[in-house]
């Protein structure tokens, strides 16, 4: 069983506006707008490729010009990509930042994620199985997720958790999930908002979840395993790009440097922080500049 990565999500075409003034709504708001290529596991497969790791990614992509764009992009990559080939535009991802860069709104179109369903992933059993790890993003369906458990439960399974309601289909699996990321609001939508944020990752250690990392924005990153518990203290940045993303590299490192490196827990949210603060810099949901740390 090799330490190769196999990351079962979605992707996406980013459209970031940020508006050069405050936001009003009803009108017209003067600013920018960046297209990229994006999704939560798409921007996890990106930068853990560009830090020299072997992946297999099962995606989504639409039968469009971006998706061929973006399946060039992940192929210059080095990427294994494998996607249900449908008639449908490729999934859309449109964020507008207020004028501090802060994100004010989102709207996702991702239709096409449903086509990731148990009869695809069917097709793919020996692969799946080929892999110790299995990285997943909340965007899957129900079905998809509870088949996935059903089936590879012995594996050792990592989950984004993308928003308080998208987390929630992932609630009666907590105690199959090796390593969970998430925020504090999303942590809270998993234990019924019953403790105070210090008790947070405990809580959902005694779920069952044998890691956690815990974001708390800006600020505090809070992380717990049976061996140790503990607080990371973020510095403030003020002066940034786009925060889009920035989870996500920050999922990277921890994945990079805890599953592939074996390096301690702490160490890789160190790692992967630095990462997220490299991200915070880029227009778009990814930065190149993240290679410069590639191990092979």
């Amino acid at each position: 069983m090799d330490k190769s990565l196999l990351i079962i999500g979605g992707s996406n075409i980013d459209y970031i506006a940020t508006s050069k003034d405050k936001i009003l709504s009803g009108v017209s708001n003067i600013g920018k707008v960046n297209i990229s290529f994006g999704g939560v596991a798409r921007n996890i497969c990106e930068n853990l490729a560009r830090l020299g790791n072997k992946i297999d990614f099962i995606t989504t992509i639409g039968n469009d010009l971006y998706g061929n764009n973006l399946y060039k992009q992940l192929k210059d990559l080095n990427v294994n990509v494998i996607f249900p080939k449908v008639n449908l535009n490729s999934s859309s991802y449109l964020a507008i930042n207020d004028n501090n860069h802060d994100l004010a709104l989102a709207v996702c179109d991702n239709e096409i994620i449903n086509y990731l369903d148990k009869e695809f992933l069917g097709n793919y059993n020996n692969l799946i199985l080929s892999h110790e790890y299995i990285i997943l993003d909340a965007n899957l369906n129900s079905e998809t997720i509870d088949y996935i458990f059903n089936l590879y439960s012995h594996k050792k399974i990592i989950v984004d958790a993308i928003s308080p309601t998208k987390i929630l289909k992932f609630k009666k699996h907590l105690s199959n999930i090796y390593l969970l990321k998430c925020n504090k609001f999303e942590a809270r939508a998993l234990v019924n908002n019953e403790c105070s944020n210090a008790s947070l990752v405990k809580k959902l250690l005694e779920y069952g979840v044998k890691n956690v990392v815990i974001s708390f924005g800006a600020s505090d990153i809070y992380y717990g395993s049976k061996d140790e518990i503990g607080i990371i203290k973020n510095e403030l940045i003020t002066d940034f790009i786009n925060t889009t993303g920035c989870g996500d590299a920050l999922t990277s490192g921890i994945i990079d440097h805890f599953i592939v490196l074996n390096q301690k827990l702490k160490d890789s949210i160190i790692f992967g922080n630095k990462l997220s603060k490299i991200t915070l810099m880029s227009s778009s949901s990814t930065s190149k500049e993240i290679a410069k740390y590639a191990h092979l």
